[in-house]
């Protein structure tokens, strides 16, 4: 009875690990796709209102990264607190190192040049991290359904060796 109740744990806990990895993929794409929204929307702040960035950062915040930047702005400087707003996010947003180091560009030159280029360069940022989307959308196309199908093959497969 020990030995059912192990196997079939042991089966479940491999079967929730292999959607796991498939809602984190789902959850990249959602996080990329909710950036470049934002990003749309910061465009549009800066362009058609006079906006302390702080302000446009919380009024375009869909997913807490904004927030968290905007937060720090002040203490920290734009820079640094954009950074650290991608280093928090980064996890909780399942982001990899590839979208955070896309991402984090839009602290380099945001509140340091004129208007224009800083347009210019939050489309520039925009246009890299829909490319990450769209790399990420590729990899939840070709993973996401073998994840959850492995995650729970391998699961049945051990319940049936340890019976």
């Amino acid at each position: 009875m020990v030995k059912l109740m192990g196997a079939v744990m042991t089966g479940f806990a491999c079967a929730y690990f292999g959607f796991k990895l498939s809602l984190s993929l789902k959850k990249r794409i959602k996080s990329l796709t909710d950036i470049c929204t934002s990003l749309e929307m910061l465009e549009s702040e800066m362009s058609f209102t006079a906006e302390k960035l702080k302000r446009a950062f919380l009024r375009v915040d869909r997913n807490g990264l904004f927030t968290s930047a905007a937060e720090e702005i002040e203490d920290k400087g734009i820079k640094k607190a954009w950074n650290n707003a991608v280093n928090k996010s980064q996890r909780n947003l399942c982001l990899t190192d590839a979208d955070c180091s896309a991402i984090r560009m839009l602290g380099e030159t945001i509140g340091k040049t004129d208007l224009d280029n800083q347009i210019k360069h939050i489309k520039y940022v925009k246009s890299a991290v829909m490319v990450q989307r769209d790399s990420a959308q590729a990899e939840y196309d070709r993973f996401g359904r073998v994840y959850r199908s492995g995650g729970v093959l391998i699961g049945l497969m051990i319940i049936i060796v340890l019976l």
